[in-house]
């Protein structure tokens, strides 16, 4: 005897008998293959600057060695901050995943205006929350910087916050560290060195 469903035992019997043994099944959802989760779960949020501003500020809270590992927060700071950004706004339902992205987001937007204030002719106005520069120069700044381009006449308050968070934070291996614990002790040799 064959086991059901062995290919040996679908050799032999007819096709007309198979197809009237065989039950429809409709497909099983499967995860998509860059996050491993469901359609559903890729909806896109709606945001505002007053909820990048409470996913900002509960990044500074939780911005300790407690809960910030060398390649970013933990999964217990994410889910506190999923919950008590949930507590603030409580409007809205994100997912962890949602406001990870969100933040993912946010952290590209402040690499590429960092990017902007490097050229020259271009200035940061911290009244309107936005880059300040001549045609020529945003012309030439566009095109080394595709992704510029939308903060040409949009602000983007939380620029110093997030330079706050992202600077002075490297990972290399187990060489992480942060920056500014290094200058602090450089300046400190630098001062002792003075006194003698």
């Amino acid at each position: 005897m064959f086991g059901r469903g062995s290919p040996r035992l679908n050799l032999m019997l007819p096709k007309a008998s198979k197809r009237k043994n065989s039950p429809k099944v409709s497909p099983k959802v499967r995860p998509t293959k860059d996050n491993g989760s469901t359609s559903s779960e890729k909806t896109r949020a709606a945001w505002n600057p007053a909820m990048e501003k409470t996913l900002v500020d509960l990044l500074h809270d939780h911005n300790t060695p407690e809960y910030r590992s060398q390649i970013g927060w933990t999964s217990v700071a994410w889910n506190k901050i999923v919950k008590e950004f949930h507590e603030k706004e409580q409007y809205v339902s994100f997912t962890k995943l949602q406001i990870q992205e969100k933040k993912k987001e946010l952290k590209k937007a402040y690499k590429v205006l960092k990017e902007v204030r490097k050229q020259s002719g271009a200035s940061w106005n911290n009244e309107r929350g936005m880059f300040v520069a001549e045609p020529a120069v945003w012309a030439n700044i566009i095109k080394s910087h595709p992704n510029a381009k939308r903060f040409r006449n949009k602000s983007f308050p939380l620029f110093e916050a997030l330079g706050e968070l992202h600077d002075g934070f490297a990972c290399r291996g187990h060489f992480c560290s942060y920056f500014s614990k290094v200058l602090n002790l450089f300046n400190f040799n630098s001062d002792h060195d003075e006194d003698m």
